[in-house]
Formats: C-alpha cells, structure tokens, sequence
C-alpha cells in the first residue's frame, strides 16, 4: 500500500523506514532559504534514507509529487541536497497541462524540473504521442532529437505497424509558454511512406483552442468551374479578432480570393466577408465567353451591439456583383440578398424600433429599379400600467415609407389602440375578447408606375394621398376537455371565434405593399388580424371554428388541429383567388404532428379546397431515426392558381439520410425531385431531378476525410447543370 510523506526541504524530512517503524531528520539549516515553501511527496512500497549523504531511495510503486508535476516509477533514488534524481522501470512523469512523458529511464535535475530521458514517449493532453531516441526536459521546453509525432493510435499488438500519418523530424521542440511544437528537418509519412518533405514546420499543442496557421485544404471539381483548389489561412490577431483568407484556384475562371473577418469588440461583435475574381465575361443568354475580363465578387457583413440596457442594433449587408455570382462560384444559393440596419429600445413594457431594409434581386425576371427598399421603417408600442376593464391596453405606431428608383414610391402612417382580456369560466371555458382601433394615412407617389399590377391601387395617375379608419372586436371561447389515462393525457379543444369588422370599404387607391404572401393556413386561420402586414384588412364579420386534439403520452406525442371561417358579411374581393378565401366559406385547413420519443417526427399541413375537396397545399415532413441514423422526406404540393411572382404553383419531393457504419465511417445524401414544375413568366421549369448529391466520410482521433458527389439539374443563364466531387481532407492538430 502507499504510504505519503510530506518532505518540507526547510524543515524536517520524514521517511518510513520499515513498514513498522518511522523515524524524522532534521535538513541542513543552508537549505531554509531557498526552498522556504517547496514540497516534495514521496510514496512508496519502501523508503529508506541514507542521512549521511542525504540520498532517498524509493522501490515498488514509487509516486513522487512536486510542485503540481507526479512522477511514476518502479524505483527512484532522490538526492535530497543536489535535488537531482534518477528513476528506473515504466517511469511516466505527469505534467499539470496534462503531458505525459513515458520512458524507461528518466534523470531529473534543478528540483526535478530539468530532465534527461532515452527512448522517451511524449504524450500530450489530448492523446498525440512523440517518440524519440533521446530526450531533454525543462520547466519551458522538452526537446526531442530523432522524433515521430501523431495524434494516430497505435498497434499494440507488436507488429510495429506505422500510424496511418506521423511526422518523423531530426529535432521536435515543445515550447509549453508558446504551446507550439516546432519540426526541423520533418517529412510527413502516410501509411509508412513519405509524401512531404519540409525543412522546418510547427503547430499549436493540443491546449490551444485558436491559432493562426493552415486550415483543411478545399479540392473540387465543378461543371462551372473546373478543377477547383484551395487552401485557407486562418489568422489570429488577438482574443477578440482574426481572420481567414482563402486563395482559390480554377481552372476555368482563374483566381478567386475569398476573405473573412471577425472581432469582439466588447459592447457587441461584427463579420465580414468577400469574394472577387477577374474571369473571363460570358455573354448572358448563350454563356459564351466575349475574349473580355470583369471584376465579379460579393461582400457581406453582420453585427450585433449593445449600446446601452436599453438599446441594441444589429445590421446585415449583402451585395452580388451580378444575378449568378454566387451561385456559380458555390457561396450560396441566395435568390434575394437582404441588407438591414435594426435599431432597438426597450423601456419597461415599451418597445421601439427603426430600420432599413433593402433588397437585390437575383432572379432573372427581377428589376433593379422596381424593386423597393424600406427607409425607414418604424415600430413603436407602449403599454400602459392601468387596465381599463380589467384587459391590457397596447397603443402602437407604424411608420414606412417604401422607395423604388424606378417606380411606385409609399409612404405610410399607422396608428392603433388595442384592448385584450381572458377569462376562465368555472366549467372551463376560456374567452378571450380582443378590441381593435386604427387610423392609416398613405400617400404615393409615381402611382401609375406599380412593379405588379395585381397589387396595385387605382389612382391612375402620378400619386395621390389617401386613409381609412379601421375597427375590429374579436371574440375567441375554447372549451379545453382533458382526460387523463394510464398511458397518458388526451385534450378535446372545440374552438370558435368570431369578428366583426365595419364595412367602411378599403379604398381602392390603397396599393398592398406588406401582404402580398397572404394565404389562409393553420397558423392564422384565428388569428383576429389574419394577414402579416397593414396594407390588407380583413373587413366584415366572419364566424372561424374548429376542433384540436392533443394527447400527451410517456413516450408519444400527437396534436391534430382542423378548422374552417365563415364570411358573414364583407367581401372576398380583398383577397386574391387561390389564397383560401374565394367564398363565403373559406377552405380547411389543417395541421397533424406525431412525435415518438426522440425517434420519430412526423407534421402534416394542408389546406383542402371547401366545394371540391381538392388539396391546394398539402407539405408533409418526417424524420425518423437517431443520430446515428436516421432519414428525413418532405413533399409539398402547392395547386392554389396563385398567378403571383414567386408564389407559383410546384410539386416535389426532397428527401436525406445519414448512416454511421460504425464509430468511423459516416454515408449521407439526398435528393430533391420535381414531380410538377413550376410556371415562370410564360416559361415552365421542367419535371425531373432538381439535385442529387452522396457523400462518404472517415473520422478517427488523427484524421477527418470526406467525399462527396453532388448533381444539379438547373440552368440559370452562366450556371450550368453538371457534376460536382468535393474532396476534404484535416489532420488533426495540423488543419
């Protein structure tokens, strides 16, 4: 068994002798200068002290402790007065960063913070090993001479088989202050045999978590592009900042640089990032080259800022050089960038708010100087303390005024005061009663110059000013009945609503700026104010019912929802056909989601046509599996005659999986299917495979590889269809 002993150099030594009798030595009284607070322990099998030359000699599970540094061993002899010591059999020093430095011999000087070693092996904290045929030690540095380092396991079965990659070196250098590892004369072996040859090389230790160096090289190739190679740089500027720069070469439009940045600056943090190239011009309808050069790029940048307790922005800005830029060069598959700057302050139960919003189309039916940016756009609510019939009253203002270049312009005002309460019934009812009053002002300018015609008003002329005074009481009781069971609790929830809106009549002049996307579902269906923005206004009375069920189990989990309005009064005219309120009776919708434990999600949303029963949208998601394997279907079916940019009509199927062969290996892929295409312009897309993709990945503790196949099927002026491979390779400590 082990016994410990506490060794203070200034004071007193005490060893165990035999295991039955213990005896204390006083230490030369020259030695209490210097090591005042020092302290070695020393646990053994067997000690014995020789007091004549002030020698310990320590056998049988010999754990010498100092100074946060355990030093294992079989024997050790300590001289107390030199504070050199030898160890001898399975020796392993344990360093307080967590390295390990395994040997059969290890000599140790300076109060055992010096060492001399042969035939060392280096473990440090994350598992990585450096062997080497000798050895030095001390408290900044360990230095290696003829030395193999790889964070690769290896074979114990002594067969002396080579890790799968290692980095054999004339002289390897640890520098624990800089927690770097420094190579002279290195090559870079895979599998046994050399690949790569350097003079000299580094990389951080396992302890640090950013430094600046190479980062996993990008190889691909691309129908747009051609062989494609990159390799990274990532650099570090401080804690708060660094930055990745990434040379990319094609070969078939040059160079590509790319380039991010990041930093913290205490109060808020920001990134920005950008791509340029000088390729080749292409011309736009036959992707022919015209023997001229242009700049083509992007730029991006986002941050959040706290200025105060009360107020923060945060911003996002986004620019192409062209409609295909992005996509042809693989940045993102983006067909609308959005630039926004969002102001915020929040005040107890108040909250306002100003933004910019602008936006650049990349499609290639849109229009640059049609397409409008918000400047500005303002919220403002305030919510009183007193409640005014026992319900919260919620005042609120809006501001926009919407600019184009070439085409309508707005600007709107917007003011309201909202009542809201709820009751509970003693059978359980819930009622909810919710009141609503609001002034609108517009006024247009370039009026005759709408950029779609479906939305726009009937000033017929260059502007004009125009507003409307709007009322609104809603009505909401449900009758939440619960039962419960041994296998879990079921809930029955009829629900009915009812609303009564004036029929002042909307002004025709009015354009819908903010509702163009409206369309009946499960997620409005009773909502008092059902669609999103302020130009559309729901007006009349109308009587919305339905029925959920929930059940709540151990391990199941389902809640189905269905539900239908009735237009007492009003007129469908303030909607456009296809969007679920054509009739008196609006269509049913309705929303199903299954979940078993954390295996399987299913959700069905549909929306079915309430004379002919036909389905207008019918999405379906379902994942099964777990992290270890699973599969994920989606179908969408839109069929809503909704002849809107954007909004057309489409059927597909999308589908992917991933599979862990084992603890390594990793397949994964997917697909996206058309089944019917779409409408644009005249032109319809083409049914058939929109993308198809596989992959292949191989993970261990040294190595990381990918592969993976990727096909796409549409065209868009210079972005061809084609195939696509992309290689991946990091070694782990290396980039």
């Amino acid at each position: 068994m082990y016994r410990f002993i506490s060794m203070p150099r200034a004071i007193a030594a005490t060893f165990l002798l035999s295991t039955s009798a213990l005896t204390t030595f006083a230490v030369p009284s020259f030695a209490e200068e210097t090591v005042q607070n020092e302290q070695v322990e020393l646990a053994a099998d067997q000690i014995t002290y020789d007091a004549e030359d002030g020698v310990i000699r320590a056998v049988g599970n010999v754990l010498l402790v100092r100074d946060g540094y355990t030093l294992k061993a079989g024997e050790i002899l300590y001289n107390e007065r030199t504070g050199k010591a030898e160890a001898f059999g399975a020796v392993e020093l344990l360093a307080p960063n967590g390295d390990r430095i395994v040997a059969p011999r290890l000599v140790l000087e300076d109060e055992l913070r010096h060492a001399f070693v042969e035939d060392i092996r280096l473990i440090l904290a994350d598992g990585a090993q450096v062997a080497a045929s000798t050895g030095e030690r001390n408290e900044d540095k360990t230095v290696l001479e003829r030395a193999v380092y790889s964070p690769c396991k290896v074979c114990s079965d002594g067969t002396g088989k080579a890790p799968l990659w290692q980095i054999k070196a004339v002289k390897v250098t640890h520098d624990k202050k800089k927690r770097r590892l420094y190579y002279e004369d290195a090559s870079l072996e895979f599998l046994g045999l050399p690949v790569l040859w350097t003079p000299y090389f580094s990389h951080p230790d396992p302890t640090v978590d950013r430094a600046s160096g190479l980062l996993p090289m990008e190889v691909e190739t691309t129908k747009n592009l051609g062989f494609v190679f990159g390799v990274p740089y990532y650099h570090v500027f401080s804690e708060s900042a660094d930055a990745t720069v990434t040379p990319t070469v094609t070969t078939k439009e040059g160079l590509l640089m790319k380039a991010e940045y990041r930093q913290h600056l205490g109060f808020g943090q920001f990134e920005v990032d950008g791509s340029i190239t000088y390729a080749d011009k292409r011309d736009p309808i036959t992707n022919l080259t015209t023997g001229s050069h242009e700049f083509r790029g992007h730029f991006g940048s986002e941050g959040q800022f706290r200025h105060s307790s009360s107020w923060r922005s945060t911003y996002r800005l986004n620019w192409a050089s062209d409609d295909t830029y992005l996509r042809r060069y693989d940045i993102s598959n983006a067909d609308t960038l959005i630039s926004e700057y969002l102001l915020e302050g929040f005040f107890g139960r108040s909250y306002v708010s100003a933004r910019a919003i602008g936006f650049q189309g990349l499609r290639i039916e849109d229009i640059a100087g049609e397409t409008g940016f918000a400047l500005p756009l303002i919220d403002a609510e305030f919510i009183p303390k007193f409640k005014p019939l026992g319900g919260t009253v919620k005042l609120k203002g809006n501001a926009l005024a919407l600019h184009r270049t070439d085409g309508l312009d707005t600007q709107r005002v917007s003011l309201s005061a909202g009542w809201q309460r709820r009751w509970i019934t003693a059978k359980g009812f819930v009622i909810d009663a919710d009141a609503l009053i609001r002034t609108d002002a517009y006024n247009l300018n370039d009026a005759d110059r709408p950029d779609d015609i479906a939305f726009a008003g009937t000033f017929g002329s260059e502007g004009g000013s125009e507003w409307r005074n709007l009322a609104r009481v809603t009505g909401t009781v449900t009758w939440p009945l619960v039962k419960f069971t041994d296998g879990g609790s079921h809930t029955i929830e009829p629900i009915a609503e009812i609303t009564l809106s004036p029929r002042r009549g909307t002004p025709d002049n009015i354009v819908n700026e903010d509702s163009r996307a409206f369309e009946l579902n499960d997620l409005n269906l009773f909502s008092p104010e059902r669609a999103s923005g302020f130009d559309l206004w729901e007006e009349g009375s109308r009587l919305t019912y339905g029925m959920r069920w929930r059940f709540d189990g151990q391990d199941w989990r389902t809640d189905i929802m269905v539900g239908q309005s009735w237009r007492l009064s009003g007129t469908e005219l303030v909607f456009a056909d296809g969007a679920g309120l054509e009739g008196d009776l609006s269509d049913i919708v309705g929303r199903t989601t299954v979940s078993y434990k954390n295996w399987l999600d299913f959700e069905h949303r549909y929306r079915v046509d309430e004379n002919s029963f036909a389905v207008r949208r019918n999405e379906i998601d379902v994942t099964v599996g777990d992290e270890k394997r699973s599969i994920t279907v989606g179908y969408v079916k839109l069929d809503r005659n909704l002849n809107f940019i954007n909004r057309e009509d489409r059927e597909e199927i999308r589908a992917r999986a991933q599979y862990w062969l084992d603890e390594n290996w990793q397949l994964h892929g997917g697909f996206t299917h058309r089944l019917k295409g779409a409408t644009i312009g005249g032109v319809s897309e083409k049914d058939g495979g929109v993308e198809y993709d596989f992959g292949v990945a191989y993970s261990n503790e040294c190595i990381e590889l990918g592969l993976r196949l990727r096909e796409t099927f549409t065209r868009d002026r210079d972005v061809e269809p084609g195939t696509s491979i992309l290689f991946r390779l990091k070694l782990k400590n290396l980039g």
